[in-house]
């Protein structure tokens, strides 16, 4: 699975974030877990799942970057307007995408 560096993780989630984590990579489907990647398109910004979709791209490589674990549909969008605020604070625009993709090069430099 490719996961974000600094995973985004709501407050319900926190406590069971790395049983969660085994869950999904295992292919099982935790109930009310859902997940927000960067999507495959450049059309979008980000994108809710839910955790039972990513059966659908376990064990394959065109599996979406995950930033960010959550349970329930309201956290996660919580944890969007987080990011967006984020993004604009340390970048004066709105381009989670760019500001995520260049945080993780920043994780990957020598």
């Amino acid at each position: 699975m490719n996961w974000y560096p600094d995973l985004y993780v709501g407050k319900k989630a926190e406590k069971k974030k790395e049983a969660l984590i085994r869950k999904i990579e295992s292919g099982k489907t935790p109930v009310n877990t859902y997940l927000l990647a960067l999507p495959a398109g450049d059309d979008n910004q980000l994108e809710i799942i839910p955790a039972w979709n990513m059966k659908f791209w376990y064990n394959k490589k065109s599996c979406p970057m995950i930033v960010g674990l959550g349970c329930g549909k309201d956290e996660m969008i919580s944890m969007v307007q987080q990011i967006v605020q984020e993004t604009v604070d340390r970048t004066g625009n709105a381009d989670i995408r760019k500001y995520l993709e260049n945080s993780v090069s920043q994780y990957h430099k020598v």
